[in-house]
């Protein structure tokens, strides 16, 4: 029965993008421009601080799995909300460190809550709510997500300038607090918990399967039968090379006052650039994967971060060729959060996708994420992010090639299994 008034899941949406604007944008921009004065103060390396991300992305990758089930058979609000917190206290812990190691607390501590907020959280809320335009919801919020960033990216530039970076770690714990920990609480229910159905459960099942996937719901992997098949290794190698090249991108805001001598307002532009690509991408992959195919969403990958990354060195001669350059890594930035699930999607069906892409999640992050601290490990030996930059071009390609094959090998088993039908 239809009426006028507003669905619950909207509410539930809003909730998701406060959770990106909030927890998640500020935790998002925790290194970036901080980075510089932190090594400065405490006389650290860059890859001994910037192996918080890499500590982050293992915690975070260790608690998937578990995150799915809590997610699923627990009170949503609660689980959330009470990870949020978490997600607060320790961005605000950091303001207060004067070792280097205690970083990686935090990092632990924010990424373990991460698992239940963030890469596999946000998609499972939205499933559970949304059977139509699913896809659309969730590109808004991942595309806010990456506005949030450009703000902050610009807003830790001039709070560092102004209260330096202890004070600044502070500031965002609360802005963050405030703007996502009540909304999570309050809002975010299950649709049987409201006593609604989630929005579009009332529209045809023809039409919801057409909608809501990109194959054919007759072709469905088991979780045990993708792990015996080899084009599943080779499509979680791609996800896995996007994972680690993704980190290039997240080294130029570095990059550019360590190497390139800029100050801190120039980084937090830089840092703005890399996310005005990165909304843009995140608005156009989608559509690319529609339109054209999952190929043709690995090659845009793959051609932007290696015009983005080739232009990185024209910045050598003049800093300012930096910010078309990072705008362009941009444009590719969405790979491992847009492209990688796609991929996986296309290559073991859609019944089991759910199950499948955290165990892929778990890996991707453990590995790529827990590599992360090597990006900066070239400065650190080398005195240029030169490797990096070639490095970061020949993952994404490479990404681009293994996904092609393994969609090759999935389309002669769905061909396959038809004749067998």
């Amino acid at each position: 029965m239809k009426n006028n008034k507003l669905h619950y899941g909207w509410k539930v949406m809003i909730a998701c993008i406060l959770i990106k604007i909030g927890t998640a944008g500020m935790t998002g921009v925790a290194m970036g421009n901080f980075v510089t004065p932190i090594i400065r103060e405490l006389g650290c390396s860059v890859s001994a601080l910037t192996a918080y991300t890499s500590v982050n992305a293992i915690a975070m990758a260790l608690l998937y799995t578990t995150a799915v089930k809590f997610l699923n058979t627990g009170h949503i609000g609660r689980i959330m909300g009470f990870a949020s917190l978490a997600e607060v206290i320790g961005l605000g812990l950091m303001s207060v460190y004067h070792s280097v190691y205690m970083f990686y607390f935090s990092a632990a501590l924010i990424g373990v809550a991460q698992a239940f907020t963030g890469y596999v959280a946000i998609p499972a809320v939205v499933n559970m709510w949304f059977k139509k335009n699913n896809g659309t919801v969730l590109g808004i919020i991942i595309a806010v997500g990456s506005a949030a960033t450009t703000l902050y990216s610009l807003l830790t530039g001039q709070l560092i300038n102004a209260f330096g970076w202890r004070q600044s770690y502070f500031i965002m714990a609360v802005i963050a607090a405030v703007l996502t920990v009540p909304a999570v609480f309050l809002i975010i229910k299950r649709p049987e918990e409201v006593g609604c159905e989630p929005y579009g459960a009332e529209t045809e099942p023809e039409a919801q399967a057409e909608a809501a996937a990109p194959v054919s719901c007759a072709y469905s992997l088991t979780k045990k039968q993708a792990l015996r098949m080899p084009m599943f290794y080779i499509a979680w190698l791609a996800c896995v090379c996007f994972s680690y090249g993704s980190g290039v991108a997240y080294n130029i805001q570095t990059f550019s006052t360590i190497e390139l001598g800029q100050t801190v307002t120039f980084s937090s532009i830089v840092g703005v650039f890399l996310s005005l690509g990165t909304i843009f991408s995140s608005l156009i992959v989608g559509r690319i994967n529609d339109k054209f195919g999952v190929k043709a969403g690995l090659g845009w990958g793959a051609a932007t971060t290696t015009i983005g990354l080739l232009m990185m060195f024209l910045s050598y001669s003049n800093p300012v060729f930096v910010l078309p350059a990072v705008f362009i890594v941009g444009l590719g930035n969405t790979m491992y959060t847009v492209q990688c699930p796609l991929l996986a999607r296309t290559v073991v069906g859609d019944k089991h996708y759910s199950e499948i892409w955290a165990l892929m999640m778990m890996i991707n992050s453990m590995i790529g994420g827990g590599l992360c601290f090597t990006i900066g490990l070239f400065y650190d030996l080398a005195g240029t992010f030169r490797g990096a930059f070639v490095m970061g071009i020949g993952l994404f390609v490479a990404a681009a090639i293994l996904g092609g094959i393994a969609i090759n090998m999935g389309k002669k088993l769905q061909k396959k299994l038809a004749g067998l039908a």
